[in-house]
């Protein structure tokens, strides 16, 4: 990093949040063989957004953006192709807030962030100025995405949503596309905030459920009664943990919506309900949840999954606002992406598997330890991957194996644990070792180096 120590620092925090070990500090060929890895990206300099250089080190990036104009967030694992196709990483979401054809004209950054606000999106990382007086607008993820197929189409989905929220340009969009380098001229805004897909994921659930029709929701039938009695509402009313603060708080400005409160009277009682929090959002922020329940357009009530997921306490009634998509479409899609990412990996491989420690195995599809295990444990129970495990402790190895139609391991899922039970080699999947159950084309229990030790019970297998 002393590399570095005179370089803006501006421009280096935002190319090191961006990137990370995507890019090498020197050339490939001063690294040494055991870091040349796969996890590697291209970065597209340009100055016309037509001709451009890959790079694929600091060093190189730093030096060429003093005379480029123009850089991908995302990065690429082709150095001859800038295409969607072509993308490695998924970075950060960001929108080009253009100020022609008339658009937000004469808009100023405390404009910008209200805006962000009111749409109910998280506050962003960083914000960029462009001569024309408009906005790059980075939502930087804390932990980067691969760009499998999948989740460049759901990254697109998202960013169009969020362009139409906050008046960005819709036209804007793609994964693949060029935004100007930040300087210490033109960042007029950053700051720790970080998003997940998990997290732009429910914004979107939220925001964007199918809506009633106006001319029944001016009648008033669809208001119902006794919703704030219900057992899970009133939990939700005695409060939550944080993480969830955001949700419940317009959660309930529908559930008040749906009694018949007014905007003003549902005010008073979501700030009183947040006064009572052991950690109380700004007030702002529950002015605008309450804008935005009552706005023209948005829901007629809350949903029955949202209310059981933030409650835990099971709910549902028959509201006829509640055109909510199951709980395994919205609370955990991002999951379901998740195992559609890795099932297309594994599809491509020669041997069709990937082999390493957990960590390396999450680390190479961009998740996080936690959620690489939740996935292959859903992929393994409803039999699509086989999961072989040698070794134990730090010497651990895990082998993910795509489970083909005519596949002799393939059984019937059922958990025998070793060594009390014998088998035939047939049906030995793991190595034998201490402490460690054999997999018979199914579920795991009690793995070597720790898999899954988190879960007590195995969550509902994805559909």
């Amino acid at each position: 990093m002393s590399t570095y120590a005179n370089l803006p620092k501006i421009a280096y925090n935002a190319f090191w949040d961006l990137y990370h070990n995507q890019l090498t500090e020197r050339p490939k060929r001063f690294e040494k063989a055991e870091n040349r890895v796969h996890s590697l990206g291209w970065v597209y300099v340009s100055n016309n957004c037509q001709s451009a250089k890959a790079v694929r080190t600091y060093q190189t990036l730093f030096a060429l953006s003093e005379r480029y104009t123009y850089y991908t967030p995302n990065t690429f694992y082709r150095r001859d192709s800038r295409s969607q196709g072509a993308l490695r990483w998924l970075n950060a979401f960001v929108l080009d807030v253009d100020t022609k054809h008339g658009a937000n004209v004469g808009i100023c950054l405390p404009d910008l962030l209200d805006q962000i606000r009111s749409a109910g999106l998280p506050l962003p990382t960083m914000i960029v100025s462009t001569p024309s007086g408009g906005y790059h607008v980075y939502f930087v993820l804390d932990s980067p995405r691969k760009a499998f197929s999948n989740a460049v189409s759901t990254y697109n989905k998202l960013q169009l949503a969020i362009a139409k929220a906050i008046g960005a340009d819709q036209q804007a969009i793609g994964a693949e596309r060029y935004f100007r380098i930040p300087t210490e001229k033109n960042v007029i805004y950053r700051s720790e905030r970080r998003v997940t897909f998990e997290e732009l994921n429910d914004w979107y659930w939220i925001n964007h459920e199918p809506q009633p029709k106006q001319e029944n929701a001016r009648t008033g039938a669809w208001v119902q009664r006794g919703l704030l009695q219900r057992e899970a509402v009133q939990t939700l009313l005695q409060g939550v943990e944080r993480g969830k603060r955001d949700n419940a708080a317009y959660t309930l400005a529908l559930a008040y919506k749906a009694e018949g409160y007014d905007q003003a009277d549902a005010l008073d009682e979501l700030l009183k309900w947040n006064h009572r929090l052991e950690s109380p959002l700004p007030e702002r922020i529950i002015q605008q949840k309450v804008w935005s329940a009552y706005k023209p357009g948005a829901p007629a009530g809350p949903t029955a999954d949202w209310i059981q997921y933030l409650s835990g306490v099971s709910f549902a009634h028959a509201a006829k606002w509640d055109t909510a998509k199951p709980r395994a479409e919205r609370e955990r899609s991002h999951y379901i992406e998740w195992a559609a990412d890795v099932l297309e990996f594994l599809r491509e491989q020669p041997d069709q598997q990937v082999t390493g420690s957990q960590r390396q195995l999450a680390a190479s599809f961009g998740m996080s330890l936690s959620t690489f295990q939740e996935v292959v444990c859903n992929l393994v129970q409803t039999e699509k991957v086989i999961l072989e495990v040698s070794g134990k402790g730090r010497a651990a190895c895990t082998t993910l194996r795509l489970v083909c139609p005519k596949d002799p391991t393939k059984t019937t899922a059922k958990i025998i644990p070793f060594p009390k039970q014998n088998f035939t080699n047939s049906y030995i999947i793991n190595v034998p070792v201490s402490n460690t159950f054999k997999i018979l084309g199914g579920l795991a229990g009690g793995l070597s180096g720790g898999m899954f030790s988190a879960f007590t019970s195995l969550p509902p297998p994805l559909p």
